[in-house]
């Protein structure tokens, strides 16, 4: 009979499935599970399993999935609830503890910087790994921050608060780079991928002057690299010039052209009001085999910086956009207010509502219910209301003092108590699969660590979620985004609990970076 010590060296050295399929009751009856969960409707999004099963858990590992009763050292009674992998967020700008545990209430077990990414890649991760995060983090390598390094002539942070402050810059918004200074550009992206960033983020809406060969060179690296593009679009009008349409356009052409994997980053936001025709041209994309995915957020209302190339005069002109629909910390500007934050703190976040929200709720579901999309919150940095500084991030309970949209708190569990068991638009199953295996499979031909995750099978990582479909909310709005959702029992990030009978685990940080080796 194997012991323990045994087993684990065997399990870190083969594969288990050959145990596991050899002596299932071995497995089921004499292995010493770390932990089990018991009684609960597992449902895998890639293998359509959808049925009562027991879990058993070992070294962060899930090595049995069974009809068969199991014991553990620690067991987790799931009898009525669900039973799902972790949700992988793509998009989330939070990046802190208190972000990660706002996020795991909202069913989160992986929470990656892809769109805007970072730069230098090194020095962040190591800053991460010295913290501790409570969920697993990565992040792409950021063209804005190249970039403002080279336009600017600065050295780039990798911190967001970097990024906020080069808004009180110009060259790097709006001039075209030179051929020296693109190479200079494609050679800091190089240098991240290099040190293991998942990828190039490309908030080319922040930059217009960047331009289309610019934006060649910048994919072109990226398919030398075999990575995907996680792209924040250069328009979002209504009507050409620069129509969301156009945007759209130019990314495909782009992925034609260089043959990179262009991930287009909340599509409803992005698209605004056009989303009929910019999910149009995507899906016929895909049908002509073509590596191009999308995303989006059950809201219908951004947040970004006051001082963006967004928020421009013409901006605001061509997109009718009223100064009343813009918040600040909650509180709709007006002409006067709005003017006089962008001029003297242009990297003030600001909260922007495009959609007439329910009235228009039929937009909003163009891109939540997308075929084949992911859901990623661009959940935003937390920042402190008083000071308009990062927020405390070992807090908690979150402050009402604190502020981010409410999309960092809530984006999963809106969908899941909205379109799925409210308005019943969307099964149950394939929320989860937006929301865990879709996000996974964008990543995984270049990131070996996520073929392991956004599945509930033997050998994938126990990033496992359990929750109770009937209580399930998010509790997060525009003027109290501090307040976490409910209805998740237990999160589990790497086979250690991070919410444990629906209370945080104060003092767990079991996150791991995601990086490519």
């Amino acid at each position: 009979m194997l012991n323990l010590k045994m087993y684990r060296l065997f399990f870190g050295s083969f594969s288990i499935l050959a145990l596991l399929n050899c002596a299932d009751g071995f497995a089921q009856e004499k292995v010493p599970y770390d932990i089990v969960i018991s009684g609960g409707r597992v449902i895998d999004p890639e293998s359509g399993l959808d049925g009562i099963r027991n879990i058993g858990i070992i070294d962060g590992r899930i090595v049995v999935v069974t009809n068969e009763k199991l014991k553990g050292k620690k067991a987790l009674d799931a009898k009525g609830l669900i039973v799902a992998p972790g949700f992988i967020d793509l998009h989330s700008h939070g990046q802190t503890i208190l972000a990660d545990r706002m996020q795991a209430f909202d069913g989160v077990t992986t929470a990656l910087e892809l769109e805007s990414g970072i730069l230098p890649i090194s020095p962040w991760y190591a800053d991460q790994k010295k913290i501790g995060r409570v969920l697993n983090y990565g992040t792409s390598a950021a063209w804005t921050y190249s970039r403002i390094a080279v336009m600017e002539n600065l050295v780039p942070e990798p911190d967001l608060i970097w990024f906020q402050k080069a808004f009180s810059y110009s060259k790097w918004v709006n001039d075209a780079a030179t051929p020296d200074q693109v190479t200079k550009i494609v050679g800091n992206l190089e240098q991240g991928l290099s040190e293991g960033a998942l990828g190039i983020g490309i908030n080319a809406g922040y930059a217009p002057g960047g331009g289309y060969k610019e934006l060649m060179a910048v994919n072109a690296l990226a398919a030398k690299y075999k990575v995907p593009t996680f792209i924040h679009v250069s328009g979002d009008y209504a009507n050409d010039p620069n129509s969301a349409a156009e945007s759209v356009g130019d990314v495909i052409s782009i992925a034609v052209t260089t043959g990179s994997q262009a991930h287009i980053c909340h599509l409803n936001s992005s698209s605004l009001k056009d989303i009929e025709t910019t999910s149009a041209m995507i899906l016929a994309a895909q049908k002509r085999g073509l590596a191009i995915t999308t995303e989006a957020y059950t809201y219908g209302a951004s947040s970004t910086t006051i001082g963006s190339a967004l928020f421009s005069e013409e901006a605001r002109q061509r997109k009718s956009i009223q100064s009343s629909s813009i918040e600040l910390n909650g509180h709709a500007l007006d002409d006067a207010s709005f003017a006089k934050t962008r001029a003297e703190t242009p990297g003030s976040v600001i909260v922007f509502h495009f959609l007439d929200l329910p009235k228009e709720q039929d937009i909003l579901d163009r891109s939540v219910l997308l075929s084949g999309a992911a859901i990623a919150t661009d959940g935003m940095p937390w920042t402190d209301k008083r000071t308009g500084l990062l927020a405390d991030p070992n807090m908690w309970p979150a402050s009402s003092e604190v502020f981010a949209h409410p999309r960092g708190a809530g984006t999963y569990t809106r969908l899941l108590a909205q379109w799925v068991r409210e308005r019943q638009v969307l099964p149950l199953p394939e929320a989860i699969r937006k929301s865990s295996l879709i996000p996974a499979q964008i990543l995984e031909k270049s990131v070996p660590q996520m073929r392991n995750k956004g599945r509930i099978q033997v050998g994938m990582d126990a990033d496992i979620i359990v929750f109770d479909l009937n209580k399930v909310q998010d509790k997060a709005t525009f003027t109290q985004p501090y307040l976490p959702s409910v209805g998740m029992k237990y999160v589990l990030v790497n086979g250690i609990p991070v919410i444990s009978a629906g209370a945080l685990v104060v003092d767990a940080r079991p996150g791991k970076p995601i990086r490519r080796s």
